[in-house]
């Protein structure tokens, strides 16, 4: 437990208390596994509903442990891999319902914090999303003309050259704006948002691992170390470390992101990078890389390489020399004015994908008691907050046009089983990163024709 600090810059930044283990037995009618983003909006969305629901939160480790606590701090309207990517696999009216959804999500996150007092350093600076090379220069495209087919104002055309005026770097060739986005503090996030779900009522317990979650009668069974908890219904919340669950890992598969920080900057080299306005920035590469300011005067850069951990989540994955290598390499190219501004540290974490890039939130088994929200591909800071809405819904048996969105509605893709499981992930992403890389084979030119 006393190595959490070292996952990450931002659960390192700012002191926090974490919560006592449970310690005895308890009855509640809703039990919580994961005290991440999912977990703690879902508890919070129960309450709101219903006031009198008992809910309790069991986390393993501390409130933003996991991806929670260790991703870019980037709120997005992104659902899948792209716009274009929705429209193509759910259908434009579908596909605007989403759209519409986290725009709406995006903005009631925003309000919660400010209403709730919660330090997450959240600001909307907007999000600018960039080609560097001509197959993203088409996806950028893509992008336009499925916000314009679907009667969308949210995306903007930016030149080259308007783009270079957000940020400095040449090798930006064009892109696109959306003002929507937010840039957060992830950890402080989650952990405002374990006081605020504490201050409705609801009971969160760290350093609570669960080993087993049982079916008994007309009751789930959550045992721990310190007590069995035993509730009516039940919400898996655990994103990656839902790969212990069978059932889940039929469609789930477990990545690891990395993220690298640079030493803070001074004043003259923040004018050399020309990032004023601080907005988030996202390429088009097919395994995207993105970046922002962090509160403290860093730039912050991921993406890039996320090698598949078949065996799941592991700590020994959360320090890649050679990943970090990657990404100062792309990070150096990309602004070689910058030569003198040092990397300071990173880190990696694992995160839960999907074939279609879909989170998910459904029911498990036969008795309806046991529900899943999971699956946010590396984009699951503003969509965690609507799978929340749709896991609140399924647990209190209400009927809600949430129900009709993708991540409720359209079912997971199963993956293969066993070896050829791993050998279809690890044979994906070694063509994709090649790709991104600039090799035109005929492997690599049938996954862009297919991605495009």
């Amino acid at each position: 437990m006393a190595d959490w600090r070292t996952r990450s810059l931002w659960l390192s930044r700012k002191p926090y208390e974490p919560a006592p283990p449970l310690d005895g037995d308890l009855d509640v009618d809703v039990v919580i596994v994961g005290g991440g983003f999912t977990g703690l909006w879902t508890a919070i969305h129960l309450k709101h509903a219903d006031p009198s629901v008992d809910v309790a939160v069991l986390e393993q480790r501390v409130a933003g442990y996991g991806a929670s606590g260790r991703n870019g701090g980037f709120a997005m309207t992104m659902v899948g891999r792209n716009l274009h990517d929705l429209v193509r696999k759910v259908g434009p009216a579908r596909a605007r319902a989403t759209r519409l959804a986290m725009r709406n999500t995006l903005r009631e996150i925003a309000a919660f914090v400010r209403d709730e007092g919660i330090d997450a350093d959240l600001t909307r600076p907007g999000l600018l999303t960039v080609s560097n090379g001509p197959e993203q220069d088409e996806r950028i495209r893509q992008d336009l003309e499925a916000s314009q087919r679907l009667g969308l104002d949210d995306l903007r055309y930016l030149s080259g050259s308007e783009c270079r005026a957000l940020v400095a770097s040449d090798r930006i060739r064009c892109g696109h704006f959306e003002e929507d986005a937010l840039l957060v503090d992830p950890a402080a996030l989650t952990r405002g948002l374990r006081d605020a779900a504490v201050r409705l009522g609801v009971r969160v317990f760290e350093s609570t691992p669960v080993h087993s979650l049982a079916l008994p009668g007309t009751h789930v069974l959550a045992r721990t170390p310190g007590g069995d908890v035993r509730a009516d219904r039940a919400l898996l919340a655990t994103n990656a470390y839902a790969h212990a669950v069978p059932a889940l890992r039929r469609w789930l598969f477990t990545i690891v992101a990395s993220i690298v920080v640079t030493e803070p900057l001074t004043g003259e080299q923040w004018k050399r990078a020309g990032w004023e306005g601080g907005a988030g920035v996202e390429d088009k590469r097919i395994m995207p890389h993105f970046h922002r300011p962090t509160p403290d005067g860093r730039i912050l850069w991921g993406g890039r390489d996320a090698p598949f951990a078949p065996g799941g989540p592991d700590p020994r994955q959360d320090r890649s020399p050679q990943v970090f290598r990657r990404l100062e390499e792309t990070f150096r190219w990309t602004f070689p004015q910058l030569d003198d501004v040092r990397i300071d540290r990173g880190w990696c974490g694992p995160v839960a994908g999907t074939v279609n890039c879909f989170a998910h939130a459904g029911r498990l088994g036969r008795g309806r008691r046991v529900v899943y929200a999971l699956g946010y591909a590396g984009h699951g800071v503003g969509p965690s907050h609507l799978a929340a809405k749709i896991a609140r819904d399924l647990l209190l048996d209400r009927d809600g046009e949430v129900l009709d969105l993708p991540m409720a509605a359209r079912r997971p893709v199963p993956l293969p089983p066993g070896p050829l499981r791993a050998l279809v992930l690890n044979g994906s992403q070694r063509v994709l990163q090649r790709a991104d890389d600039g090799d035109r084979g005929p492997l690599t030119g049938l996954a862009l024709r297919f991605l495009q």
